[in-house]
């Protein structure tokens, strides 16, 4: 039994982490024109103090071998606070895939529904001017291929990503063999853990 466990701790492993919260105002309606500076202050938020990781969470990103942050505010700060002694690697591929936001409407709407319908969108194809879903997709799989070399060579890896590319990944994983959920959790702090 106990050789059993041992066995299961040197199983590559994967988590997939969202980073917490943006100190950001996701409540004050805004123009579609206004969307890019919107997001262009989201992007530069600080991390919301009151909110916490799990100890769940912060246990495994103390586990592991490797911890990983997108390049964006909210990700690196979310890796340093949840393991303040490790030196997160921080890569370009895990970045979250850009909205369209050239939105020429004076309607005043909340943010989260002008972000909904930029995303909508670029699903569609929409995306004027940023990475487009194709060129994010072939993004996420050779992010998916990085985490799974990683994986393979340090046992267990972190990455402190976003929610969109985090599901896009995941998708990824599963399509290479991987066992985990088809969609992690979207919720800020919430994770997936992928097995091989």
């Amino acid at each position: 039994m106990a050789s059993e466990g041992a066995a299961e701790l040197r199983l590559p492993k994967i988590i997939l982490a969202r980073h917490g919260a943006p100190a950001w105002d996701f409540n004050t309606p805004i123009s579609g024109h206004d969307l890019a500076r919107w997001l262009a202050g989201e992007r530069d938020a600080a991390l919301q103090p009151i909110q916490r990781p799990s100890a769940e969470l912060a246990q495994l990103v103390r586990s592991a071998s490797c911890v990983i942050a997108s390049p964006l505010r909210r990700s690196i700060e979310s890796a340093r606070l949840i393991a303040p002694g490790v030196v997160p690697l921080i890569d370009e591929q895990f970045r979250e895939p850009p909205l369209p936001c050239a939105i020429r409407s004076h309607l005043r709407l909340r943010p989260n529904v002008w972000t909904w319908l930029a995303r909508c969108a670029w699903f569609c194809g929409r995306s004027a001017g940023v990475e487009s879903f194709k060129a994010a997709w072939k993004r996420a799989a050779a992010a998916a291929r990085s985490l799974v070399s990683r994986a393979e060579d340090h046992g267990s890896v972190v990455l402190m990503g976003h929610g969109l590319m985090n599901i896009l990944i995941a998708r990824q994983l599963r399509a290479m063999g991987w066992r985990g959920p088809r969609f992690p959790p979207p919720r800020h702090w919430a994770f997936g853990v992928y097995v091989h």
